[in-house]
């Protein structure tokens, strides 16, 4: 039986331990999506590995949760570590607000804000609910077209078209404002 194959039965049946057990097997594309999280983010608080732990610690935590496939948990995961940096930017926005004068100025970057990513996504959802879950599969779990269209149960077509309308309405809501 092929590694794929056995993370697939694994992730089908659900079982605790063997989920402990295909951590490891799983963890180098769990930190090339931590990696690519981080990327979203302006001020890198949280190192890819700890990301990547806490991450699989709230798995761990959660044993009542199935995947039917590889897919299904990388885009579990992918939005785990998406809400732990969101928590994580939130509570340094509100350090700075308690102390304002003992926090550093964050220096200007092109890297796009985490939170203003995620208010975006929020909107996207209030319009159309898989337009933002297609924008958040390809942009955080990395999934291919056809890998976000089995895990919605959509066709890899309508998945393309959805993209271009998300990544448009992601784009001019995070355009600066001139």
């Amino acid at each position: 039986m092929t590694t794929e194959a056995r993370i697939s039965e694994i992730l089908a049946d659900g079982d605790p331990v063997a989920m402990d057990a295909l951590i490891p097997q799983v963890y180098a594309t769990l930190r090339q999506l931590a990696h690519r999280q981080r990327a979203y983010e302006a001020a890198h608080t949280l190192q890819t590995t700890a990301l990547v732990n806490e991450a699989c610690l709230k798995l761990l935590d959660s044993s009542d949760i199935t995947f039917a496939d590889q897919a299904h948990l990388y885009a579990y995961m992918s939005r785990t570590m998406r809400h732990l940096l969101i928590d994580r930017a939130r509570r340094k926005m509100a350090q700075k607000r308690q102390a304002p004068e003992m926090t550093e100025g964050v220096s200007p970057s092109n890297i796009i804000d985490v939170l203003a990513l995620d208010e975006a996504l929020t909107k996207l959802a209030a319009l159309d609910e898989r337009l933002a879950r297609v924008a958040e599969l390809r942009l955080f779990a990395e999934l291919s077209s056809p890998e976000i269209a089995d895990a919605i149960g959509v066709n890899a077509r309508t998945v393309e078209r959805d993209w271009l309308k998300a990544r448009t309405f992601l784009a001019a809501c995070l355009a600066p404002e001139v």
